[in-house]
């Protein structure tokens, strides 16, 4: 039967995100702290943001190994339903803050997907579990953030900075340097817990209900997916039902009433032009992420919290395209767009903040200080500086100008991502074995990926065939994402569904599965999947940049036998055994 020609685009799916440091000393066995010769002026600030503070953990080797290789897998963080269930392990830690040696501190990891890395985990660090009262310079416990999404060091706290200048509660936030048995872990961004003692500390009252949000918007149905962190005992989530409602109500005029007397209306447009305006899409309005909202006993009113800044100053949703720079993916925030009187509101906000706080000059000087102290990589802080001043020589506008583009526009051709207010989908996510073997050089790619489509048909795509076509598509592509630290080795098979290339009728099916690992993993010896980092994506090719997420790894490993660049000298060689569960859409 006669071939079907096709013509593939040359993909790289995803800039996955990592983070780590350089290790400058070996692991020891002793008990003892070495003294670094950083620690530079200490002071009683526990968020001084001249200096890195200096953390230096001690614990068994085993146990850390633990810690760091747990974490959600990849195919249920990316799905509907909440997994608000799963706990790290904690461990006892002996933790040395700039000289001052803490015995018995709690450890555990954090993070939900996109900050999960094998090599260098997020932290927690609770001082007065085991010792009840202990505080460390007020604190009771320490949030250290692994930078893997900012390799700058900058953006979180300079978001939050310019937050808190807009009149929003804000974390307290600084930077630190982080060494476990001796080894240098790299600089890490320490934020303030949103607890009790933040609440108390910024609202002056901490007897309210805090929700977190990961994935979460108000309405009848996903209200569920709020986390409750405050007040369990009584499990009061009523609160929530009255945004719901306000929400539901389709007369906008009866709608504003409402819901200025369950939000703070007037805070809530002033975030909602913070998060455009720091191009911080993976946020409450930008994609309905990364929040807490606090329902203050005071005034009745839930107020928004910002958290997880990270992906501040980079503008652009891979995964949701066309969705800002006027974000609205969220469910309140759309609901104000389509009303003149507020979208004109928002307007103002943000032209009013951009005179008032945005000042490109003092915000790269702030960008050089960290990078100072951090040593920071050129190329991404020149990447920061660019989204923030544009850069003339390459047609690149500033963020400012992007913005005032927009709103001349009123946001046309943007699209937004809302979550559909239904109960989520929390069924058993089922899964298909996958294997692989694939080689990379200059004379030939080659090789073939197997797994079940979720109706039971066996796919065999093969690698090879992807070049006789025509195009002469590259059916391995490879490159090195150095956005994220440690960078990420991302490597992208193209195969064919061998069946599907004797069907005369239709044209042949084309899957992508898309390989990434840190590099510091990129190696011979297996590397066992761990969200994001080290992860499998596989997807159906719909059509030119249309591709559908089937399936994303579970379990399992990828090895290499090669870890080359694809070149005859520099072979990529390698072969995969992995669980992959179903993408629930």
């Amino acid at each position: 039967m006669e071939k079907h020609l096709f013509t593939l685009p040359l993909l790289l799916v995803f800039s996955l995100l990592t983070a780590c440091g350089s290790g400058s000393k070996s692991p020891t066995d002793s008990d003892d702290f070495f003294v670094p010769s950083d620690l530079g002026n200490v002071t009683g600030d526990p968020f001084d943001p001249e200096r890195l503070m200096i953390v230096q953990i001690s614990m068994p080797k085993s146990e850390f190994q633990t810690l760091s290789s747990q974490g959600r897998t990849l195919d249920t963080g990316l799905s509907s339903c909440p997994s608000h269930d799963f706990e790290y392990d904690t461990f006892n830690a002996k933790v040395n803050i700039d000289g001052t040696v803490l015995n018995d501190v709690v450890i555990r990891k954090k993070g939900y997907l996109g900050s999960l890395s094998p090599t260098k985990p997020s932290l927690k660090l609770d001082f007065d579990e085991s010792v009840e009262g202990r505080l460390f310079k007020g604190l009771k416990r320490m949030t250290l953030n692994n930078n893997r999404q900012d390799p700058t060091h900058a953006r979180q706290c300079l978001a939050y900075s310019l937050y808190a200048q807009a009149g929003i509660k804000v974390p307290r936030c600084s930077l630190a340097k982080v060494y476990v048995n001796g080894e240098e872990m790299g600089v890490y961004t320490h934020v303030e817990s949103i607890k009790k003692p933040f609440l108390e500390r910024v609202f002056n009252n901490k007897e309210g209900n805090l929700y977190e949000a990961q994935l979460s918007d108000f309405g009848q149905q996903l209200n569920s997916t709020f986390e409750l962190k405050t007040n369990k005992t009584a499990n009061d989530r009523s609160d929530l039902s009255a945004v719901a409602n306000a929400l539901a109500l389709s007369n906008d005029g009866e709608f504003l009433t409402a819901i200025e007397g369950v939000v703070a209306l007037d805070e809530f447009i002033t975030y909602w032009a913070m998060d455009s305006i720091t191009g911080n899409w993976d946020s409450a309005t930008g994609n309905a992420n990364n929040y807490y909202v606090y329902h203050h006993p005071d005034d009745g009113l839930f107020h928004y919290i910002p958290w997880g800044l990270d992906a501040a100053f980079t503008g652009s949703n891979i995964l949701k395209p066309s969705s800002g720079p006027l974000y609205r993916s969220n469910r309140l925030a759309k609901r104000l767009f389509s009303i003149d009187s507020t979208r004109a509101q928002y307007y103002d906000r943000i032209s009013q903040l951009l005179t008032d706080i945005w000042n490109p000059s003092n915000l790269i000087q702030e960008i050089n200080t960290v990078q100072q102290l951090t040593d920071a990589p050129q190329d991404a802080v020149n990447v920061l500086k660019t989204f923030i001043s544009g850069d003339s020589s390459n047609n690149i506008s500033s963020q400012a100008q992007t913005l005032q583009q927009a709103i001349n526009d009123d946001g046309a051709d943007q699209i937004d991502y809302t979550l559909a207010d239904t109960a989520p989908n929390c069924d058993t996510i089922n899964t298909t074995n996958l294997t692989a073997n694939f080689e990379a050089d200059d004379s030939a790619d080659k090789g073939t990926f197997h797994f079940k489509l979720e109706n039971n048909t066996q796919i065999t795509a093969n690698i090879y065939w992807v070049s006789l076509d025509a195009s002469n598509t590259d059916s391995i592509t490879s490159r090195t994402d150095t956005t994220t630290l440690p960078n990420t080795k991302a490597i992208t098979l193209i195969g064919v569904d061998q069946a599907s290339v004797f069907d005369g009728d239709n044209p042949p099916d084309v899957y992508v599965l898309q390989v990434s690992v840190e590099t510091p993993s990129y190696g011979t010896q297996p590397v066992s999947l761990h969200g994001f980092a080290n992860s499998l994506m596989l997807f159906k090719f719909i059509s030119e940049g249309n591709l559908e997420l089937i399936a994303s790894g579970r379990s399992g490993s990828i090895s290499f036998s090669s870890a080359g660049e694809g070149t005859n000298s520099s072979p990529i060689k390698g072969s995969i055994l992995a669980s992959m569960g179903y993408f629930q859409p």
